[in-house]
């Protein structure tokens, strides 16, 4: 009878039996974990192990065919705190599991009873695997603290993502906050409007000096804004001229405040209604290209990067024309560069780094870069986006990048440097959504 089950009976004197037995009983442990319990040793610990792993990778299909049918979904319900927290827990169980189950696996394959060679053969791929699993454990329960520390700094705790007249409409906001610079300024404006069901994207540039200024009839800045003033100051106006303007909000700070009225600015000037705000600091940018691998920019003509003020210029390098793969420093500043070129040419080149670095967000890239990622992205961007709508920004980045992004640049010679026909801009954003709208649905 013992040897008609040698797994769990074997007959000890036969040492090729043994070595055979032995490497099976390994082999399983790291293959099935709890198999080898079931048919040589503890039923009871082997079937809870076993029972674990199938229900692990049950798991696992089940988040694959739900993404497939549901990503935005599936997205936010991972991305919730206590969710997260849970799977840290089972990460760290499942880990103490594992190395009870491999011990008692080596337990099991009685590697005393095969020769020498065999012994140390054994040990050391169970000792590897021992160390190999402990650490991808640690890790992914690291990504998870990472993912947790991300969500907790980025987005906003409560709220919804709700489409407006089946769009969802954000200003994405380049800001200059480094030493030598007094205060905060937007130095570039950016309306990004997405459709809800096709993820097509259009980005409307309105430029930082433009003014006098269009906000909507319920904005508080209508009608006291000064006319003089350009487009970025409006976030100096609510900060630090008229504090009282949005008693609604709760900010000792003013920045939430700014925020506010750089969201009117946008809506007003282009007619959408903007509901959040996207912050991107320009000391956390070069950072965050580099997180991403680079980026690749189709450079119209060679440039140089000089800045400082207008008699003292500073030299920074320089680009040639044609597809180049660039760094964060270089794409920094590609997008900053201004003394050589005019306000109008900086905007295009702003627009060419935010679709590069839309089109880097892949999830291979997020996958194999998202430490790096993580740390860069709290110093790269703020915003009041709800966490709950990280789902769907998921879905319709996925979907964009499938898409040519549309573009309107508010400059000439289209548009007047200032006092720009409101109706003429009108119109021309209405055309680039159907524009928009055409594209996608020939495609």
């Amino acid at each position: 009878m013992s040897y008609q089950t040698p797994l769990r009976t074997p007959r000890q004197q036969d040492e090729p039996l043994m070595r055979r037995r032995a490497w099976w009983i390994i082999l399983l442990n790291f293959l099935v974990p709890g198999l080898p319990q079931v048919v040589a040793g503890n039923r009871r610990l082997g079937r809870l192990g076993l029972t674990v792993w199938l229900l692990g990778i049950a798991g696992v299909v089940w988040l694959l065919i739900a993404s497939h049918g549901d990503i935005s979904g599936v997205v936010s319900w991972l991305t919730s705190t206590w969710v997260l927290t849970a799977v840290q827990a089972v990460l760290v169980a499942w880990c103490a599991l594992w190395v009870v189950l491999t011990i008692d696996a080596f337990r099991l394959a009685r590697i005393g009873r095969v020769r020498p060679r065999a012994r140390v053969a054994l040990s050391l791929l169970t000792v590897a695997g021992l160390v190999a699993g402990s650490f991808v454990t640690v890790q992914a329960v690291s990504y998870v603290n990472s993912a947790k520390g991300v969500l907790d700094q980025l987005f906003a705790d409560q709220g919804s993502l709700d489409p407006v007249d089946g769009r969802y409409n954000f200003v994405l906001l380049g800001a200059d906050s480094g030493e030598g610079r007094e205060g905060m300024r937007p130095d570039s404006i950016t309306v990004v409007s997405v459709d809800a069901e096709t993820g097509a994207a259009v980005m409307i540039g309105i430029p930082r000096d433009l003014h006098p200024v269009r906000f909507p009839a319920d904005s508080p800045l209508n009608g006291v804004y000064p006319s003089s003033w350009k487009a970025n100051g409006a976030y100096t106006y609510a900060t630090q001229i008229k504090t009282d303007l949005y008693p609604d909000i709760d900010d000792s700070t003013g920045f939430t405040q700014g925020m506010q009225a750089m969201k009117d600015v946008a809506s007003g000037v282009t007619g959408l209604q903007i509901q959040y705000y996207v912050l991107i600091d320009m000391n956390g940018f070069a950072a965050m290209v580099d997180a991403l691998g680079g980026v690749d920019i189709d450079v119209q003509e060679h440039l140089d990067f000089v800045d400082g003020s207008d008699t003292n210029h500073v030299y920074h390098g320089s680009v040639e024309a044609g597809m180049q793969h660039m760094d964060g420093e270089t794409a920094l500043w590609y997008a900053r560069s201004r003394k050589t070129t005019s306000d109008w040419d900086r905007m295009r080149r702003q627009r060419q780094v935010q679709e590069a670095l839309l089109k880097q967000f892949t999830p291979q890239t997020l996958l194999t870069k998202f430490q790096d990622i993580a740390a860069a992205s709290p110093e790269f961007v703020n915003t009041d986006i709800p966490r709950s709508g990280v789902g769907v920004l998921t879905r319709l980045a996925g979907l964009s990048r499938e898409q040519e992004i549309g573009t309107l640049e508010l400059t000439p010679p289209q548009f007047a440097e200032s006092n720009l026909d409101w109706g003429s801009v009108d119109s021309a954003v209405a055309d680039l959504l159907a524009s928009s709208a055409a594209s996608t649905s020939t495609n």
